[in-house]
């Protein structure tokens, strides 16, 4: 892999060192120093360094006033280049914002009518179902199925819920958080025709986008020929593929249906959650010169998955879905102890903060979601917590 001379390889570091120098972050800080985090969906690897120094430019001359127009020109201008380099299409027109659960507030407030149905495909992030019920509209779970150690959408059930005339809208999450899926052109092609069919709008969610193992390739749902492609909403940030979720910026990509663009840009809601200046310049810099180290550390993670599946193949206590996308990952505790979730059994017995499965999959507390954006040391210490916790069962 080739890197530019000036930006140094990513350096591995211990836990400790990482919890030491994420004095001030909510995945490091909400457990005891014994337990290692794996909760929240953030990287423990240092961000791009010449991103960050146009944040610390920025910062040492002072302009951190509101931005203005430049910076936002500025950022579109990277992304749009970013996204025709990756995935060979250019994004409809952006409207910069502070981060993508804003965003899927704003569009849903500005797209659906109060009480209409949202339907959100499951297991799902969080905040998916809070924005809705929140909104005052009627969350719609539409199951995905689980075969084998992977997950497919249940075409029958996604059309008989976008049947509803209550229905409005289908938040849709690709790469999906958190089975890792990675969805194919021909079921892209049927939420789309399923769509068109009962005039719904897509809300897609993209933000993993960047984070896809090698074998697999990422395709905007805005690159589709269907009718509700033109209608749709596309939600991302260079905030997961370059760390830098605390500096506030994403984007919305408008569609270019115009009564659907004019409901979303006439939205009093837009101007409320503001792209920070430093946001935009980081975020933009990371666009134009940050492929490296974002390849770097895409090997990591696809190395990191490799060690976890291969330490468990054959496994009876505990499988996992197979990642295609994102640096998360779903497992499945097939033998729960007496009166605990395997949340609790991973905190209490392996001293692992993981992602409670019932926060993405209500009724199920034998799933649980692990962050593998870290260092090869910390993910073999993680394989060894959960062996010791299954040698107490």
């Amino acid at each position: 892999m080739s890197r530019h001379s000036d930006q140094p390889a990513l350096q591995p570091e211990s836990i400790a060192a990482v919890r030491s120098r994420r004095a001030h972050s909510v995945k490091w800080q909400r457990y005891p120093v014994d337990i290692v985090p794996t909760w929240v969906a953030d990287m423990d690897f240092p961000p791009p360094q010449r991103a960050l120094e146009s944040g610390i430019e920025l910062l040492r001359n002072g302009d951190t006033g509101y931005p203005s127009s430049d910076l936002a020109a500025k950022y579109e201008a990277a992304y749009r280049e970013w996204s025709l380099q990756s995935f060979g299409t250019q994004p409809h027109p952006l409207r910069t914002v502070a981060d993508v659960v804003a965003a899927l507030r704003i569009v849903v407030m500005a797209l659906t009518d109060p009480g209409a149905g949202v339907i959100v495909l499951t297991p799902s992030y969080p905040p998916f179902f809070s924005v809705v019920k929140d909104a005052q509209r009627q969350l719609v779970q539409v199951p995905m199925r689980r075969v084998d150690q992977s997950y497919t959408i249940d075409t029958d059930l996604l059309a008989k819920a976008a049947e509803d005339q209550q229905t409005q809208a289908i938040i849709l999450c690709n790469p999906q958080n958190p089975t890792g899926r990675v969805f194919t052109k021909t079921e892209l092609a049927d939420i789309a025709q399923i769509a068109d069919r009962e005039g719904l709008t897509v809300i897609a969610d993209e933000i993993h986008q960047d984070l896809v193992n090698r074998n697999f390739t990422h395709i905007p749902f805005t690159s589709l020929d269907n009718e509700s492609a033109s209608r749709a909403v596309v939600l991302s940030s260079p905030s997961k593929s370059f760390n830098i979720a605390g500096l506030k910026v994403a984007h919305i990509e408008l569609p270019t249906d115009r009564a659907q663009r004019a409901r979303l840009e006439t939205s009093p809601l837009l101007a409320l959650s503001q792209a920070t200046p430093i946001g935009l310049i980081v975020g933009a810099q990371a666009y134009e010169t940050e492929r490296d180290w974002l390849d770097e550390v895409r090997d990591i993670i696809d190395d990191n998955f490799a060690v976890v599946q291969k330490s468990f193949a054959g496994q009876d206590l505990v499988s996992f879905t197979h990642r295609e996308g994102t640096y998360l990952l779903w497992g499945h505790l097939n033998q729960l102890p007496a009166g605990q979730s395997a949340y609790e059994f991973l905190l209490d017995r392996a001293r692992i903060g993981v992602g409670p499965g019932e926060d993405y999959l209500p009724g199920s507390p034998e799933f649980f979601r692990l962050n593998l954006a870290a260092w090869p040391s910390t993910v073999t210490a993680l394989v060894e917590r959960i062996n010791d916790a299954f040698g107490t069962l």
